[in-house]
């Protein structure tokens, strides 16, 4: 349906992804504005740089798991591609909780060359954004610039 939209945002091993500051910003913002829910989006750029954010719904208003609606999905996929962006991650918000991958978050991740964020709001004063890698059938941390 999308031929050439997924990236791969781990294949330069030697040069951590980069996260624009704007989207740390509106990542911060949008996931506050939703508490007590969980936020969900959609990450994109190109190559290792993420300089975009596409806001996806959950299915869900609650705070401990996230589901995407196919139409919601499938509309930030074409934006994405209509901005001839590829797509580099998700990220999603743990209201209560610290950023450490839930088992629902293990269970429900279908895209292992994708990078994945946890942004804890368990103190909104001190939000905490942290990168994940699927490697071997589980979730690695790993390093990132903002830039």
């Amino acid at each position: 349906m999308f031929p050439h939209l997924i990236g791969t945002p781990f294949s330069q091993s030697d040069h951590p992804l980069t996260l624009h500051g704007q989207v740390q910003k509106r990542l911060f913002t949008a996931g506050k504005e939703a508490l007590p829910h969980e936020y969900s989006a959609l990450l994109a750029g190109n190559g290792a740089t993420i300089s975009h954010l596409f806001d996806n719904p959950s299915a869900f208003r609650e705070r401990h798991r996230f589901a995407w609606e196919g139409p919601p999905f499938l509309h930030a996929l074409r934006s994405i591609k209509e901005a001839d962006l590829e797509w580099l991650g998700v990220v999603h918000t743990h209201p209560l909780t610290p950023p450490v991958p839930s088992p629902s978050d293990l269970a429900g991740w279908h895209y292992p060359t994708l990078s994945y964020w946890i942004l804890s709001l368990a103190d909104p004063t001190q939000p905490s954004l942290v990168l994940y890698q699927w490697e071997q059938g589980r979730f690695i941390e790993r390093p990132y610039v903002i830039g």
